[in-house]
């Protein structure tokens, strides 16, 4: 799902948060991300090395993303602590959950109620300070599946016009 919002950033002018192009995060949920020596770090390191790297990333957004099993508050602290091994001290993390949706629709990955989960975890999060150190909760995505922005899937974006959504609203959080 971030890479949805990379990708739609990019496509709709944004300069600020790097796009998505050749990161292959897809699918990668909150466990994924829990070992600093993962998988998906890896190729986060390769995507902040491809861009300039740690001393060039000021800011970078971390993403709540869960199937239906959701995440333990362990491993949501552990996906933060990794993110904090992969940047530079002092750098901030923006944190989100997953999109949001129309009333009524549910995003059939996470489960019944598990995008609100997400959010509501972000927002706990970046209010903890035990874990806010140089952390904000970002703001809500919103995708509205009865005018064409959600796939089949009921919960990642299409494209272009939810990915494009999703753009603008990045765009609104972070400028430019």
């Amino acid at each position: 799902m971030a890479n949805n919002i990379g990708t739609g950033y990019k496509r709709v002018g944004g300069k600020v948060m790097w796009n998505a192009d050749n990161y292959q995060t897809g699918a990668m949920v909150v466990q994924n991300w829990t070992d600093t020596n993962s998988a998906s770090w890896k190729l986060f390191d390769q995507k902040m090395s491809s861009i300039g790297g740690k001393d060039k990333v000021k800011a970078i957004m971390v993403q709540i993303c869960i199937f239906s099993s959701r995440a333990t508050d362990a491993e949501l602290k552990s996906m933060v602590a990794s993110a904090r091994n992969h940047v530079n001290p002092g750098t901030h993390i923006y944190i989100v959950g997953q999109p949001q949706y129309e009333a009524g629709h549910e995003c059939s990955l996470a489960g019944n109620g598990g995008a609100k989960w997400t959010d509501d975890q972000a927002k706990a999060m970046a209010a903890n300070p035990a874990v806010n150190q140089d952390m904000t909760y970002l703001g809500q995505f919103m995708l509205d599946s009865t005018k064409g922005e959600v796939l089949a899937d009921s919960c990642h974006a299409s494209s272009p016009s939810g990915e494009n959504k999703l753009g603008e609203e990045a765009k609104a959080f972070f400028g430019g």
